[in-house]
């Protein structure tokens, strides 16, 4: 199995329990990963400063695990590239001086630069927040330099508030744009396993959206644990194998060099 979304000790939010590589590497082989990309957190601001992690020390422990581990799990260079269209020349200049097997674009933070996580959803309109974040993503996406669309229903984590229960749906016409352009584009689609352990307790995103993506000749789905901790690799995998066979997709897409290719499941 793969995963393709996973955080080591170089990101700013894994301090409570930071793993090495090879702890990861570890942990994956016990939890039937064959191939293990690391991306790391490298999120862009306009005005804030942004939240680098150290990419040339993350490959050079990639470098040094990938023998001892040769043959049990490939370990790919990645990294999570939050709102790259926000500060351009800083994610031109990252991708241009590493090379990288896979990338992951997200979109945690607004164009305000307040991450999603952080909002007070008791007092504001959540509606067009929901509508301007797609219209962001949307933008993600055309400024490109990614390859893996991440966590679409990451607000729908965030939002959730004891007397609410979020959902996406009644935004199909604001979350086909996104769609189309990942079609167009080639971006995979991220199933994020981080869902099935939220509030929601089940897989997303949600089957209507991969429906949809699949009718608009969508192929590419990628599959992350999201795991911030060593023991949370491959988490849940299980459910989304069968969740992602469900809605008519016989492979997962995994990057080599950036370049796509198919892992049957």
């Amino acid at each position: 199995m793969i995963d393709l979304h996973t955080h080591s000790k170089y990101s700013f939010d894994t301090e409570a329990e930071p793993a090495e590589i090879t702890d990861m590497a570890q942990a994956a082989i016990r939890a039937g990963v064959d191939v293990l990309a690391v991306t790391d957190h490298y999120d862009l601001f306009r005005e804030a400063p942004s939240i680098f992690c150290d990419v040339a020390a993350i490959q050079a422990d990639i470098a040094a695990a990938r023998p001892q581990f040769d043959g049990q799990v490939e370990l790919l260079r990645g990294i999570e590239l939050g709102q790259p269209q926000r500060n351009p020349a800083l994610a031109e200049e990252v991708l241009s001086n590493f090379s990288f097997d896979v990338v992951i674009g997200s979109l945690h933070v607004m164009p305000n630069d307040v991450d999603l996580y952080d909002h007070d959803y008791d007092h504001i309109d959540c509606d067009a927040l929901l509508r301007d974040y797609f219209a962001e993503m949307v933008r993600m996406e055309q400024h490109g330099g990614f390859d893996i669309l991440a966590h679409l229903d990451y607000p729908l984590r965030v939002m959730k508030r004891p007397h609410t229960n979020p959902s996406f749906d009644n935004f199909m016409e604001h979350i086909l744009p996104v769609l189309r352009e990942a079609v167009n584009r080639g971006y995979a689609i991220e199933c994020n396993a981080a869902t099935l352990f939220s509030w929601m307790q089940r897989p997303g995103p949600d089957r209507w959206i991969l429906e949809e993506y699949r009718r608009l000749g969508g192929e590419r789905i990628s599959l992350g644990s999201d795991a911030h901790r060593a023991r949370d690799i491959g988490r849940g995998f299980d459910v989304y194998v069968d969740y992602i066979r469900s809605l008519g997709f016989d492979h997962l897409t995994v990057f080599r060099n950036r370049q796509a290719q198919a892992y049957p499941i």
